[in-house]
């Protein structure tokens, strides 16, 4: 008898729904649960595979799950798995910023201090992508059931484990987090290949492009075993050290470019297995599905800024929605996901293509998909680092989003949104939705807020397709803007024209505006 690998000792099971437990054996046996009392038998199949259902569990801090293995021939095996809580459990999934290791947050001192706490837990599902890789490499340092202590806190996904501990404090019960993510991954890599093929054509078509003149069984002999595809140690990487405490100088980037092996160079400008359609999904979600979980985090969107194809990301991250829920079997489980912020460049490399468009998917998901809630950070940003240091404001507003939509707290927890706006003269007021109490601006004035001339030459674009340079040589109106009650009031010089007015609409801001619970306003755009 064998469980999946997500069962051990340590692990928090989802309350108040029933808990799916699920492994390998002999066909003819018969496996059987208990725990709280209560209790459930399987029967192993023809595949050698068997999958229990225990009733809904009771939160509590510690338990023994008790799973008894009874052969046709009568012999039996008995395993106990110990400390077992019960409470809620989270799927955090993503690239590099939900992967971002509390080893390197800003906070991290601080948070240490206070960390131990055996009720706040953490899973993190080992990074494979490939048939025989997770053999190939020592992944003894993941795939691990974490507590919060000063041993373990580095290895909690950041954004993660400052949501759990708000969760933890407010629901008063154990929270887990199952980190399912892997750093610079497009969506197409955590989808099912057949939704890659029906929404994102594109994507697939690049693939198939790539590999058709490969030699793939040269391609395949090169990646089984090959040291750069070792993921079994979450701080073995010297890149990662390098780069994500800190933001590099220019002068130390080009020293790590230059330090860094000839075959180490060779390997990235090589297509990358995650770059397979579906593989993530394939080799890592689904061997955490259908383990019971309350819903699913999401922080992804930096790698499909890929020339003329962010606007797929709304058809994207739709069916990945769809295919994440249908592995749970419930098509209703919360998922609440990041807008990206502002960032300009990093590492020298092109920097921000388009992420304007991404937001723009995102914002659309938000509104017209069940139970998806977005989170913005559009305050949170750095200008020259895609991987913002502080992820406490992102952890934590993920879990404001969760205390109001989830949990059913009358709390003002999504981020103002733009909805209308009226002219009259040289006074503009749009009007905010998630604004009660009236909105604020911290500072002297509002931050990324252009106004400009709606005349424009060489015929007429979406915003999408506006370049810096054609920004820059649009006529910019002067104004003033104030927040009243839950509008903000702009005035425009006498006589002025029609007007583009944009926030949050270039490569890089940092918004200052925000509704009572302290949270900034996402992008919008008008012309009136």
């Amino acid at each position: 008898m064998k469980t999946a690998a997500i069962f051990q000792d340590g692990m928090i099971l989802q309350r108040n729904k029933p808990a799916v437990i699920w492994g390998t054996g002999a066909q003819g046996e018969t496996i059987r649960g208990e725990i709280q009392g209560k209790e459930a038998a399987a029967a192993v199949d023809a595949d050698g595979n068997w999958t229990l259902t225990l009733p809904a569990l009771a939160a509590s801090e510690e338990e023994e799950l008790v799973l008894r293995s009874v052969s046709p021939a009568g012999l039996e095996e008995t395993k106990v798995f110990r400390q077992v809580a019960v409470g809620e459990v989270w799927v955090a999934g993503g690239q590099s910023n939900m992967e971002f290791h509390m080893r390197y947050e800003k906070h991290m001192a601080e948070a240490m201090k206070h960390c131990a706490n055996p009720r706040v837990r953490f899973f993190d599902v080992p990074e494979v992508c490939y048939d025989g890789q997770s053999e190939e490499f020592d992944y003894s340092r993941m795939g691990i059931w974490r507590k919060a202590d000063r041993e373990n806190l580095e290895y909690f996904s950041a954004v993660g484990y400052y949501f759990e501990r708000d969760l933890e404090k407010i629901l008063d019960v154990p929270v887990g987090i199952i980190g399912c993510n892997w750093g610079g991954t497009r969506s197409c890599a955590w989808m099912s290949a057949e939704s890659v093929e029906r929404v994102g054509k594109p994507w697939m078509q690049m693939y198939r492009e790539r590999t058709a003149e490969m030699d793939l069984d040269a391609f395949w002999k090169n990646q089984h075993g090959n040291p750069m595809n070792h993921r079994g140690d979450p701080f073995a990487d010297p890149f990662g050290e390098a780069v994500l405490p800190r933001t590099l100088s220019a002068e130390e980037m080009e020293e790590l470019f230059r330090q860094m092996p000839d075959d180490g160079k060779t390997f990235l400008q090589e297509m990358q297995p995650t770059e397979i359609p579906g593989c993530l999904y394939e080799h890592m979600l689904k061997t955490i599905a259908p383990y019971g979980i309350r819903g699913f985090l999401w922080y992804q969107g930096e790698s499909d800024d890929e020339p003329g194809k962010q606007g797929l990301y709304q058809d994207m991250l739709t069916a990945l929605i769809g295919d994440w829920r249908a592995l749970w079997n419930d098509p209703r489980l919360p998922f609440l996901f990041v807008q990206l912020p502002g960032w300009e460049t990093w590492l020298d490399g092109p920097g921000n293509r388009d992420y304007m468009t991404i937001r723009s998917c995102q914002e659309y998901v938000a509104k017209n998909v069940d139970d998806a809630y977005l989170c913005s950070i559009s305050d949170a940003g750095e200008q020259r680092d895609i991987h913002p240091k502080d992820k406490k404001v992102v952890g934590e507003r993920l879990a404001l989003l969760a205390r109001g939509h989830v949990y059913g707290e009358a709390l003002l927890c999504d981020p103002p949104t733009a909805e209308k706006i009226r002219r009259d003269g040289g006074r503009a007021e749009i009007t905010f939705a998630n604004a009660e109490g009236g909105l604020t601006v911290k500072g002297d004035r509002v931050e990324a807020l252009h106004i400009y001339s709606a005349q424009k030459t060489g015929g007429e674009k979406d915003a999408s397709e506006k370049s810096e340079n054609e920004t820059s040589r649009r006529t910019e109106i002067p104004f003033t803007a104030d927040a009243e009650g839950e509008k903000l009031v702009i005035r425009l010089p006498e006589g002025t024209g029609r007007v583009s007015i944009e926030f949050a609409r270039t490569r890089w801001y940092l918004v200052n505006l925000y509704n009572q619970a302290g949270i900034p306003a996402i992008p919008f755009e008008f012309t009136c």
